[in-house]
């Protein structure tokens, strides 16, 4: 979406409701198109337990799997939570079924894609 500069794209998540709403509030706001990214796992198809929906919701942000930004025009990048202690990867996916059959070589190359991917959006953002 930012490629195509619309005037409003964001990531959001189920686990934090109040940037959630700010964003929604922003986008109702903004002119032109926007577009919202929200987060919100799925028990049933990733088998975890359902008392673990908003757990999992924060461990995705709290690994960098789901960063919270927003971007303006497709040039502003500003990220939302700033995630102080980082959490690794493994924390995420051992509470889902549907990542048990991988073995500790194919979450480190998870956790190395993640890291890689982050550090790329990471440069964009401005302080």
């Amino acid at each position: 979406m930012a490629a195509h500069r619309i005037p409003y794209t964001a990531t959001a998540s189920i686990a934090y409701p109040e940037d959630l709403t700010k964003k929604l509030k922003k986008a109702k706001e903004t002119k032109g198109f926007k577009f919202l990214h929200i987060f919100a796992p799925c028990p049933t198809g990733w088998k975890s337990d359902p008392k673990n929906t908003i757990k999992l919701a924060k461990l995705a942000v709290d690994t960098n799997i789901f960063p919270l930004y927003e971007i303006i025009d497709g040039l502003e990048y500003t990220q939302t939570k700033k995630v102080k202690k980082v959490k690794p990867v493994k924390e995420y996916t051992k509470l889902q079924g549907r990542f048990k059959h991988l073995n500790d070589k194919e979450i480190q190359y998870m956790q190395e894609q993640t890291d890689h991917n982050y550090s790329i959006l990471e440069k964009k953002f401005s302080d």
